[in-house]
C-alpha cells in the first residue's frame, strides 16, 4: 500500500545544485521512513468535529445544486504533525442520524480516500431535510501502513439551528 513518492529530479534538483536541496530532501525522506517504520503515524481527519447551520444546509439543497457539499481533508502525519509524504488508499464511509429524511453521501461514490504525498480529500454531499441535531459522519478505516495498524478517523458535522 505504502509507496515512496520521491523523486529527486521532479524536486528540482540539478546537477549545479549546491547540495542543499538535496540535504533537505533526503532528511525529509528520511523522516518519512523513520515514521513509517516506527509506526509514528496517524490520521488526520480536518474538520474533526463542525456545526453546519440546518438554515445553510437546507438552502443549497433548495437551490439549483440540489445538495450541500462539504470537504474533508485526510493526512496521514507522525506524531509531531509532520505529513508523511507517501501513497495509499484508506477506506470510507458515511452515516447520518437525522429527524427528517436527510441523507449523507460520498461525492461520486466514492469507497476510498487516495492519499498523494500523505494528503487526500473526500467531498460529503447532503441531500434532503435536516434539523439541529442531525448529524452526517465520514469514517475513515486506518487499517494497516507499512505492517502497522492505523487507527480509525472520524469527521463529524452535529447541525446547529
Amino acid at each position: 500500500m505504502v509507496e515512496n513518492t520521491y523523486n529527486i529530479l521532479a524536486e528540482g534538483v540539478s546537477a549545479v545544485d549546491d547540495g542543499t536541496r538535496l540535504s533537505s530532501i533526503l532528511n525529509s525522506i528520511g523522516k518519512d521512513l523513520q515514521a513509517l517504520l516506527s509506526g509514528d503515524f496517524i490520521l488526520v481527519a480536518t474538520p474533526a468535529t463542525l456545526g453546519s447551520s440546518a438554515a445553510v444546509v437546507n438552502a443549497a439543497i433548495a437551490s439549483d445544486a440540489a445538495k450541500f457539499t462539504r470537504e474533508v481533508a485526510v493526512k496521514l502525519v507522525n506524531t509531531a504533525g509532520d505529513t508523511i509524504r507517501t501513497n495509499g488508499a484508506f477506506a470510507i464511509a458515511v452515516a447520518e442520524d437525522t429527524t427528517g429524511n436527510g441523507v449523507v453521501a460520498i461525492a461520486e461514490s466514492a469507497t476510498s480516500v487516495e492519499l498523494e504525498d500523505g494528503e487526500g480529500l473526500v467531498a460529503l454531499e447532503y441531500t434532503g431535510a435536516w434539523a439541529a441535531e442531525d448529524t452526517a459522519t465520514l469514517t475513515i478505516t486506518g487499517g494497516e501502513v507499512a505492517g502497522k495498524a492505523v487507527t480509525n478517523k472520524t469527521s463529524v458535522d452535529t447541525l446547529v439551528a
